[in-house]
């Protein structure tokens, strides 16, 4: 797969688009939460609340705004939200871009990768118990996602709203994989026009290494290509264990994204 403009503003456009999504359920599903956004530059300036899952603007490096103009949009949103002003920024925005950011006091948080892959060819399913999230599962698939939180703590309550949020996003569709008759790992699956945005993915600890997001990766493949999709993309943080389960099926790492946050008081 070549690496270029058109791919990356392809994969960034979408997930923009994607992030739009479930900033408008959480709204709706918890009013409480605030969240909200607009559209900026190419992309969308995200407040999902603090201490929420998204708080920065997605696909937004890429637009025709001038970079002053960027961030003056941006720092307005985010400060009419009670949120510092944060971005991800690709290898492919302008050096112009790269300087105004500089020069206004932005920092870098973290890093995180975004990989793709084409599904022209798809390797074959592995046997393993996948199910499609129904009312009857959500409790178990929302527990499995929060399961690094406390239940009662704060982290856990963003957690499951948010679960509660994205599961209810128009054509996504989350899955559990099933161990001795029981969920064990999770999956989502969201189809932005033809690129199919894979996230949402969790294994209970004591079924770890047993193939279960090996499965649900190779199985959303499947599906996305079933949805008319010639695109999957994911990211993940950098040499972790969700990077090489990625590239052990074929995905290709498109370029590292610096999520960065504006630090000037």
């Amino acid at each position: 797969m070549i690496v270029d403009a058109t791919l990356v503003r392809r994969v960034e456009h979408s997930a923009a688009q994607h992030t739009a999504l479930q900033v408008d359920s959480l709204a709706t599903v918890v009013p409480s939460s605030g969240a909200r956004r607009r559209d900026i530059g190419g992309g969308v300036a995200a407040a999902m609340g603090p201490g929420r899952y998204v708080n920065r603007a997605v696909g937004a490096v890429l637009g025709d705004d001038p970079p002053a103009t960027l961030l003056d949009d941006l720092e307005a949103f985010y400060a009419d939200a009670g949120l510092p002003a944060s971005l991800e920024v690709s290898p492919w925005a302008s050096t112009e871009l790269v300087a105004a950011l500089r020069s206004r006091g932005y920092a870098v948080e973290w890093f995180r990768n975004v990989y793709s892959r084409s599904l022209r060819t798809l390797p074959p399913r592995p046997r393993f118990d996948i199910h499609e999230v129904a009312e009857d599962l959500e409790p178990a698939w929302t527990a499995i996602l929060g399961s690094q939180f406390e239940p009662g703590t704060p982290q856990r309550t963003n957690s499951d709203e948010f679960c509660a949020a994205v599961h209810r996003v128009p054509g996504a569709l989350d899955l559990v994989a099933m161990l001795d008759g029981r969920p064990v790992g999770t999956g989502s699956i969201t189809p932005i026009r033809t690129v199919a945005w894979l996230g949402g993915a969790a294994t209970l600890p004591e079924a770890r290494g047993r193939g279960a997001q090996h499965a649900l990766l190779v199985d959303r493949l499947h599906r996305a290509q079933r949805m008319g999709c010639t695109l999957a993309a994911v990211t993940a943080v950098p040499d972790g264990v969700s990077a090489r389960n990625l590239l052990r099926v074929g995905f290709q790492l498109l370029y590292t994204q610096a999520v960065m946050t504006c630090t000037r008081t």
